[in-house]
C-alpha cells in the first residue's frame, strides 16, 4: 500500500472536487497548516504522487488512486 502525507492526501481530496493546480495552490497559501505555497510546488507534489503510484498523467492518477480506495 502506498503511505501518503497528509499534504498529498489533501491534493488529491482537491483534485476529486474539481479544482486545478492553480486553485490548489491558493487553497494552501490561505492555509497556514500547510507549508506550500506555491502552483510549481503543488506540481511537484502532483509529480511525486505519480512516481508513487507507477503512473505518467494526472488521469491515470486518479484512476490508480481509485484502486487503491476501491
Amino acid at each position: 500500500m502506498v503511505e501518503l502525507t497528509s499534504t498529498e492526501k489533501k491534493i488529491i481530496a482537491l483534485l476529486k472536487k474539481g479544482q486545478q493546480q492553480a486553485e490548489i495552490a491558493e487553497y494552501f497559501r490561505n492555509n497556514e497548516r500547510f507549508n506550500i505555497n506555491s502552483q510549481s510546488a503543488v506540481e511537484k507534489v502532483i509529480m511525486g504522487l505519480k512516481k508513487k503510484f507507477g503512473v505518467k498523467t494526472i488521469f491515470q492518477l486518479g484512476v490508480a488512486i481509485c484502486k487503491v480506495e476501491n
